[in-house]
């Protein structure tokens, strides 16, 4: 896996997330901090990376990031809230995105590690899984450093 992937996503993150009470302004940062960690990415090596990667023939599934050189995929949970919801969500389209060949070999979903309580379960089944689903699946827990508030 790309070290600088991971890298720019938690600087990006500990940079930019902080808690608050106002969703309006939370789902702001929220995009602003996933489209700054794509940008990034894509400025370094356009031919490699992608940002909102479309999943199978519908424009209506993306994947944050792609890096089509290593056949991985990245799916972002910014805040520590429901990640249950999306890492389920993610792992359904990247199993879309590989129909009707296979593309991507793996998906690494990142969520702040204070939400990795709230994977529990799902998390273990779906990591055990892999080699049924023909996908490796890894969580990636982005570690604070010291967030904004």
């Amino acid at each position: 896996m790309s070290n600088v992937i991971l890298s720019v996503l938690e600087e990006t993150h500990n940079r930019l997330w902080g808690m608050g009470a106002n969703v309006s302004s939370q789902t702001s940062r929220a995009q602003r901090l996933t489209r700054e960690w794509q940008d990034n990415l894509v400025a370094i090596d356009s031919a490699r990376y992608k940002a909102e990667f479309v999943a199978g023939n519908s424009s209506r599934y993306k994947i944050d990031l792609v890096d089509l050189k290593d056949r991985i995929a990245y799916e972002l949970k910014v805040s520590k809230n429901n990640p249950h919801f999306e890492f389920y969500k993610d792992v359904f389209k990247v199993l879309y995105a590989n129909k009707p060949e296979k593309i991507l070999d793996k998906l690494v979903f990142c969520c702040p590690a204070d939400s990795e309580s709230k994977l529990g379960a799902l998390a273990v089944f779906v990591t055990t899984l892999s080699e049924q689903l023909d996908l490796e699946v890894e969580i990636h827990y982005i570690k604070n450093t010291g967030s904004i508030q």
